[in-house]
């Protein structure tokens, strides 16, 4: 009671987990007739929970009757809403007996499950052996037997149906508190939206696509879901006035009762959606709820002035929109607004997103742009790795030709690109290589490529030695350790590069041949390899091991003590 009394939010927790039937029912009144705020607040988050605390129906009954017989329109909404989550009918298979084939033929049925918290033999069960056992009976389950349930139900409409009759003014008020607190949990599906009783009679009670019984609603004979247009208990109530149809669309939490609420309001009141102001419609495009999304796009694809609109709140638009409207919104900022208005760093960050849409609006920003400053350099490097895949190359390639007009251009500008870590970016970056003569015939752009950890880069420049070997320039410009490096990463690579490994072999033995005093640097490279290679490659290495102990027979001892293996008779 200490918790009651302080209104604190675990009241609610630790009442639920009472249960002693008599003492809840004693409490019930207390607890309605309580006239603090905070009693209120608790009776409020009480009936939002589901209805499926163990030994609860004796308060849960006194409640709700307290509730009826007050006209408490607020209490009633709630119960109405929780009532009808008690009902989830699922779909399933039986067999019938076909008299005419005399076999068993499986359907398909619609049937509610019998999963009430406590069954009859359980309820004569008290004290602590119920305590220990309490989550055997409230997991997933709900209060009353289901044709209980489906009684409570009724009675919940009931009254609001005699709301409408007898008290006109309080109905639309009273039910729209009911439906802000249906939420897209309580329509799952087609069959979720009609296991939902109270709701289908506010939203589609005249609906000639539906039929009820008491059990239910079903879809009629004659109609289909999608065939579902709004068609209200009350009709005339809800005509008097757009406002109630409007709040429900904007702060409504299930997605059928938004589509509803937006069918009616363009049906009945259109001009109430023309009153929206620019800014309206902007925020509805961010917004949690997917009609508004939906209306608002479209709203601002009828209208004009979009050059009214700042260009940084559009940028915030894009940046906050779902991925699912990203194309539509990216259409109309590209209409709306001018490449000029959008600065070169704006124009790079919306290239580099990773939505396809937000990285193609960059791209069309940044055409005719120019970097006019050194950060603005430098941010043409982060295109390595931009987040579009499918962008990525041609960004880099704009960057490349970006880069290539700078007056200050560096040639070691190019290893940026060929030691990005995406393939298609070394790509380019080996396209630009060879088109700029600056980097192409920079002897310290060759070194450093030496050392790059990446096979496509390694084997190329294993064509490019092998390319100045043929036209005799040797190796004069490359370091001799970078190029033993690349040597020994290619060799060692067992499971790539075997195109090239026999002229990386030709080319170590050239080098033994033409400088002995290197063989221990280099023999060691060559038997590793050796023992791991096959055909060519073997027979290559082999042959120019020997046609070097020939050529040096002072050696023969290092290349017995490397290759201790092989026999020199």
């Amino acid at each position: 009671m200490r918790l009651f009394q302080t209104g604190s939010p675990e009241f609610v927790e630790a009442v639920r987990q009472r249960v002693n039937a008599v003492g809840l029912a004693l409490f019930a009144e207390a607890w309605y007739k309580d006239p603090r705020i905070e009693a209120r607040r608790l009776l409020f988050n009480y009936l939002e929970r589901p209805l499926n605390a163990a030994r609860h129906e004796p308060l849960v009954k006194r409640l709700f009757k307290l509730a009826d017989n007050a006209g408490d329109d607020a209490v009633m909404a709630r119960f109405l809403v929780g009532f009808d989550r008690t009902i989830r009918r699922k779909r399933g298979t039986t067999t019938q007996w076909d008299y005419r084939t005399r076999t068993n033929e499986r359907i398909e049925i619609i049937y509610t499950p019998a999963d009430t918290t406590l069954s009859r033999d359980d309820r004569f069960y008290l004290g602590s052996w119920f305590v220990q056992n309490r989550e055997k009976f409230t997991r997933g389950k709900f209060l009353f037997s289901v044709p209980t349930r489906q009684y409570l139900r009724r009675r919940a409409w009931r009254y609001f149906r005699k709301l409408g009759k007898n008290k006109p003014e309080r109905y639309i008020s009273a039910v729209c508190t009911a439906l802000k607190l249906y939420t897209d949990a309580d329509v799952p599906d087609g069959l979720g939206l009609l296991d939902n009783w109270g709701l289908v009679h506010v939203l589609f009670h005249h609906s000639q696509a539906l039929a009820s019984t008491a059990t239910g609603w079903f879809v009629s004979e004659t109609g289909t879901l999608p065939q579902l247009q709004p068609d209200p208990m009350y009709r005339a109530l809800w005509l008097k006035s757009p406002e109630p149809i409007f709040d429900l669309l904007v702060n409504g939490k299930c997605r059928p009762v938004c589509l509803w609420a937006a069918k009616m309001l363009r049906q009945h009141f259109p001009n109430r959606l023309s009153l929206l102001s620019l800014d309206e419609l902007l925020d509805w495009v961010v917004s949690d709820n997917s009609v508004l999304n939906d209306l608002a796009i479209e709203a601002l694809e009828r209208a004009g002035g979009f050059e009214k609109i700042p260009v940084e709140r559009w940028l915030q638009l894009v940046d906050r929109a779902k991925p699912d409207l990203l194309d539509r919104i990216c259409e109309m900022v590209a209409r709306a607004v001018k490449p000029e208005q959008v600065s070169f760093v704006e124009a790079v960050r919306l290239a580099m997103q990773r939505p396809v849409p937000l990285a193609r609006l960059g791209v069309a920003f940044l055409a005719g742009k120019k970097p006019t400053n050194a950060a603005e350099v430098q941010s043409l490097f982060g295109f390595r790795e931009a987040q579009a895949d499918p962008l990525r190359a041609e960004l880099v390639q704009w960057a490349c030709k970006v880069l290539s007009e700078r007056p200050e251009f560096q040639p070691q500008w190019v290893l940026e690109f060929l030691d990005g870590r995406h393939e298609d970016v070394r790509e380019v970056g080996w396209e630009w290589l060879q088109t700029e003569p600056r980097a192409r015939e920079d002897v310290g752009v060759w070194q450093k490529m030496l050392e790059s950890p990446y096979d496509n880069i390694r084997l190329r420049l294993i064509g490019i030695l092998e390319e100045r070997a043929k036209e005799r320039t040797g190796l004069a410009k490359f370091s001799m350790d970078h190029v033993r490096f690349l040597w020994a990463t290619v060799l060692l690579n067992i499971s790539r590069g075997s195109r090239a490994k026999p002229f990386v072999i030709r080319q170590i033995m050239e080098r033994i041949a033409a400088n002995p005093d290197e063989a221990g640097d280099l023999l060691p490279i060559i038997a590793v390899a050796l023992r791991s290679s096959r055909g060519p490659e073997f027979r290559a290495g082999l042959a120019g091991v020997a046609a070097f102990v020939e050529r040096n027979p002072t050696r023969k001892g290092l290349v017995e003590a490397v290759f201790p293996e092989l026999s020199w008779n």
